[in-house]
């Protein structure tokens, strides 16, 4: 996988939780969609060699979603 492609799906991935995240009407079923999206972000960053800001990982995943 490319570089490239794995920074796009990082960023389709955030987008979503992101806009999880600004819903206002939180629920248990919005709460369980940050969770997921949230663990797959750390998946990728904890299998990930490289710098995380080259993919734009480089923040506090679960400070910013849980």
């Amino acid at each position: 996988m490319s570089i490239e492609l794995l920074r796009e799906v990082i960023e389709n991935i955030v987008e979503a939780a992101d806009e999880v995240k600004r819903e206002k009407d939180a629920d248990d079923l919005n709460y369980g969609k940050l969770l997921a999206f949230a663990e797959s972000l750390s998946i990728i960053r904890d299998l990930y060699d490289g710098d995380l800001k080259d993919i734009g990982l480089d923040f506090d995943i679960d400070r910013r979603y849980l």
